[in-house]
């Protein structure tokens, strides 16, 4: 879609700028344009992937390689995690996307072809304008959908292993930094955003950005995605909570989006803004992304979910967290499935933009809390029970290895 072209602009940024201070209630999102809708889509696929030129598709490569070595080695908040949540936020765009992807190129190949002929076909330019706007414009944005699967992949990159309230104690200077507000979040795009404007990856973000203004709204949608998953800050979820009533339930039951659009000129779409819209939604697709295993086959949840346990003990263990997290991690998954994790999912079907993934996400969802209440005690006493196993041999190993030191000749006799 760009040129991959310089930007005319030189934004420069704070080395101790806050993230979380700069979220957006909405960032602009492109507004309606047909031709530009046909130029993109018409495209073959393979010809859009050649337009990428081969140094920034090294860059890419190198990039990546970079983040995924500045991942801790913790159990849960690791690379293999940020893998997870990138595939799952590219599984959601794919949605998104692909929707209705038959029927635009369908309809958009028509009016070329309409065009050709100095013909207009009405019912064609409506459909072009119902896939636009049925998707928020979402489905015509490279550049927001790019910005979905980055913030995925950075989003708890140098993650420690615990939660932002340890941080405070363990690294006060960076709290101050931050004000003690979403501080692993912060730290993050900090450290992915420091990287990126880096010299060795000039080519790759002239590649993200070939246009003028792309750099700033990129940055801006990253900062809105990342420090939404910031899920324990009470101010910011009433924040988010907000904006989505805004969104999408101001106007009542009785509204109707698409009201909004069918049956208005072209003159007259362009001036219908999706900004707001696109980017609740943009940020529930990371937000549902980064706790994906409860809303997955129960195995992948009961997996992940022993990673965190896992994570956590470790954290308590060394000194890092003053609460086994035995203690009400069983009831406290239920709370998490009723008072987080179900309404999310349900935010992804009533937005209608991910097609039956809306449904099988919370169909997901509502049985891994309905298999948990059942078997989660049991489960819960199976990690307790391989973490003191675990203790125990290394305890034992290290008894046997000192005997036998002991009981050994110094080398140096």
């Amino acid at each position: 879609q760009n040129s991959f072209k310089s930007s005319k602009d030189i934004i420069e940024y704070s080395e101790f700028a806050l993230f979380h201070e700069e979220i957006a209630t909405a960032v602009k999102m492109p507004h309606f344009d047909r031709e530009s809708m046909s130029a993109a889509c018409l495209m073959p696929s393979n010809e859009k992937v050649n337009l990428i030129p081969p140094q920034a598709r090294e860059e890419l490569r190198g990039y990546v390689a970079r983040i995924a070595s500045m991942y801790q080695d913790v159990h849960f908040h690791n690379f293999e995690h940020a893998s997870h949540v990138t595939m799952s936020a590219q599984k959601l765009i794919n949605k998104v996307v692909l929707r209705n992807s038959t029927d635009l190129n369908n309809s958009l190949h028509s009016l070329m072809v309409d065009k050709k002929r100095g013909a207009k076909d009405l019912s064609n330019q409506r459909e072009e304008a119902d896939l636009f706007f049925s998707t928020y414009g979402i489905s015509f944005d490279p550049l927001a959908q790019f910005a979905v699967v980055f913030a995925a992949l950075v989003h708890d990159v140098e993650h420690s292993g615990v939660p932002n309230v340890q941080l405070i104690k363990e690294q006060p200077d960076l709290a101050m930094q931050y004000k003690n507000k979403s501080i692993a979040e912060n730290n993050s795009i900090r450290v992915a955003w420091s990287e990126l404007m880096k010299p060795e990856f000039a080519n790759l973000r002239r590649c993200i950005c070939g246009s003028d203004g792309d750099e700033s709204r990129f940055r801006q949608l990253l900062i809105n995605v990342v420090i939404a998953t910031d899920i324990t800050d009470r101010e910011r979820r009433a924040g988010e909570r907000e904006r989505w009533q805004e969104a999408f339930l101001k106007d009542g039951d009785d509204f109707n989006w698409e009201k909004e659009w069918q049956n208005k000129s072209d003159d007259k779409l362009p001036y219908i803004d999706v900004s707001l819209k696109a980017t609740v939604v943009l940020e529930q697709i990371v937000l549902a992304s980064d706790i994906a295993h409860t809303m997955q086959h129960w195995l992948t949840y009961v997996k992940w979910n022993e990673r965190l346990y896992k994570e956590m003990w470790a954290a308590y263990a060394s000194g890092r967290a003053e609460k086994d997290p035995t203690e009400g991690w069983y009831k406290g998954e239920i709370g998490f499935f009723d008072g987080y994790i179900i309404p999310l999912a349900t935010k992804l079907k009533e937005c209608g933009v991910f097609g039956n993934a809306g449904d099988e996400y919370l169909g997901n969802a509502l049985r891994n809390k309905a298999e948990w209440i059942e078997k989660g005690q049991a489960i819960v006493a199976e990690f307790e029970a391989k973490i003191k196993k675990r203790k125990s041999d290394v305890v034992e190993c290290d008894t046997d290895t000192a005997d036998k030191s002991e009981g050994s000749p110094s080398p140096l006799n």
